[in-house]
């Protein structure tokens, strides 16, 4: 069954309410399904629309300096509070990864955050597995599932507060004031990773008391 995005936001305003978060407004398409309307690609690695789905391919340069940054592709304007939500696959072997709170200069794993991406439906959980909040926080467990699958994520960041879900398990939960606002952004990780996006939506949440 279909939902339109109206009645999705409207869903999403009631669960938030009942968990006590500020009210929220219209969610909205990152990704229109056609082209990269609304992203600007970031130090190179390609990136395509095929049937409906983002893909990257080919990415560069990627490193754990903070001060420097491999190739990516972000939003065209930046987030504070929000509920991210979207779906992934990721090849045998691929890397890639979800930014968010993101500025412009340096690594954005580091100025914002990295939900990290795997194929590693079997790995224990770690700051660097799947599901990890990069370099900062691991996830309670690993809820991924096994390479070419689509994988449900929620990102809600509110004020300092970040939650994670992950197809519908909540894996983090934590708050860290590393950066309070930014740029969103879909890595593009290795020449050997083809990672694949669809139903990208954002709702953006009302100014928390943590901001």
């Amino acid at each position: 069954m279909n939902i339109s995005a109206t009645c999705r936001s409207v869903l999403l305003c009631v669960v938030l309410l009942l968990a006590n978060l500020p009210l929220c407004g219209t969610t909205k398409d990152l990704f229109n399904g056609h082209d990269l309307a609304g992203w600007v690609p970031m130090h190179g690695g390609e990136w395509s629309v095929e049937d409906g789905i983002l893909v990257g391919r080919n990415g560069t340069n990627w490193t754990t300096n903070p001060e420097k940054s491999g190739s990516w592709l972000r939003t065209d304007k930046p987030y504070g509070n929000f509920v991210l939500e979207l779906e992934y696959a990721i090849n045998a072997g691929g890397n890639s990864g979800i930014h968010f709170r993101a500025a412009l200069e340096k690594n954005p794993s580091f100025t914002g955050y990295e939900m990290q991406i795997l194929s590693d439906p079997n790995s224990p959980p770690s700051k660097g597995g799947v599901g990890s909040i990069y370099d900062l926080v691991a996830p309670t467990r690993n809820a991924s599932k096994k390479p070419g699958e689509w994988n449900m994520v929620r990102i809600t960041c509110q004020g300092k507060r970040i939650q994670v879900e992950m197809n519908t398990e909540k894996i983090v939960d934590h708050e860290s004031d590393r950066s309070l606002s930014g740029y969103i952004g879909l890595q593009n990780h290795d020449a050997h990773a083809v990672v694949k996006f669809r139903n990208v939506r954002i709702t953006e949440l009302a100014p928390g008391a943590g901001r």
